[in-house]
């Protein structure tokens, strides 16, 4: 390893996926990991960056051995507006592992720069890095745990599922008693509800405005609540390939929606597409309206070739629904954790996130 020199990161996406697979191989061996690296799904995250100097490349000559991108946002927080960061991408070359904490030290530096409030990152549940950071680097700055988030799954594909994923006999077998290897049934609507014209349909430029007013509806007491710009939405609502949005009308106007990602989950055997659920509003629908959009959401997913549905507790919406579609707990964590910047903040308390995973 020679010198290592910290800087904004020169752009190049192949380079940064080759580097990140080497990574995410070698130290998931053959656990699941979600691929953020494809230069597709690469440009959709880094999209919203207004600044180069978010992104963070470490170069041992002129060779990238670590990077990690950083996503401006706009946050509610009990009643406060707040400045922050999504750190995401975080990544460092085998033999290279100390890089990890030089990034992390730098993005801290750069966040006081830009006078964010805080500074977001999520870790799967059990890794040691929150611990290594804490301890490198919480002399000097103040990292608070905010939501553990543990994932419910929706079976699309059982025997696909079981294959890439090594579920056990017993797990395939509870599954099928359920019922969770079944489609969602789409249910009929009663007269009450077919007068209103109630409609499940995919998503369209002309309903932009609609779903950022609906965003706008979430309480921010003890949430934390992301605040969407117009462009930052689009994209999230949809770009080709990669995320779908599908609404719920009712009598022409848009009344909640249901937004996903579809990305692939590698492991050093298998490499298959899930639905990643993002973000989600259906306060206010009857229990039959939120089983049409579980319905739609399960029909659309099957034909882009996913073999299941994931959602992540973020304990910002009611998750009965999708227990009654027979959403399954499923044995993945994620920990999402914050650097606080703020003197005046904290998340002590915090029952909810409204955000995507990034």
């Amino acid at each position: 390893m020679g010198r290592i020199e910290l800087r904004t990161f020169d752009g190049d996406l192949d380079a940064l996926a080759a580097m990140a697979y080497e990574t995410l191989f070698s130290e998931y061996g053959d656990t699941s990991w979600r691929d953020l690296n494809q230069p597709e799904v690469a440009r959709l995250v880094l999209a919203d960056v207004p600044d180069p100097r978010f992104l963070i490349g470490a170069y041992d000559g002129s060779q990238l051995v670590g990077f990690v991108a950083n996503l401006p946002r706009r946050y509610r927080f009990n009643g406060q507006s707040y400045l922050g960061v999504y750190s995401t991408m975080l990544a460092a070359r085998k033999g290279y592992q100390g890089v990890a904490a030089l990034l992390m030290a730098e993005c801290l530096r750069r966040h006081q720069e830009f006078e964010a409030d805080l500074a977001l990152f999520t870790l799967q549940k059990g890794t040691r890095a929150a611990h290594m950071f804490a301890k490198m680097l919480g002399h000097r700055y103040r990292i608070e745990h905010v939501r553990t988030m543990y994932a419910l799954a929706r079976v699309i594909d059982l025997p696909a599922m079981a294959t890439s994923q090594h579920l056990p006999w017993y797990e395939q077998a509870g599954a099928k008693l359920v019922g969770a290897d079944r489609p969602i049934a789409a249910p009929l609507l009663d007269d009450g509800l077919a007068k209103a014209r109630c409609l499940v349909r995919p998503y369209r430029a002309d309903d932009l405005d609609a779903i950022l007013e609906l965003t706008q509806r979430y309480s921010d007491r003890r949430q934390l609540v992301r605040v969407f710009s117009r462009a930052a939405l689009s994209h999230r609502l949809h770009t080709e390939g990669i995320t779908q949005t599908l609404v719920y009308e009712r009598g022409g106007v848009v009344q909640g929606f249901i937004n996903y990602a579809v990305y692939e989950l590698l492991s050093a055997s298998a490499r298959q597409r899930w639905a990643w659920l993002d973000l989600l509003y259906w306060a206010g629908l009857a229990p039959r309206e939120k089983q049409a959009l579980l319905a739609a959401l399960w029909q659309q997913s099957r034909e882009r070739g996913c073999i299941g549905i994931l959602d992540w507790s973020k304990g910002s919406y009611a998750v009965g629904p999708l227990l009654r579609a027979r959403f399954v707990p499923y044995p993945l964590g994620i920990e999402m954790m914050a650097w606080v910047l703020n003197p005046a903040l904290s998340f002590r308390g915090v029952r909810g996130v409204w955000e995507e995973i990034a």
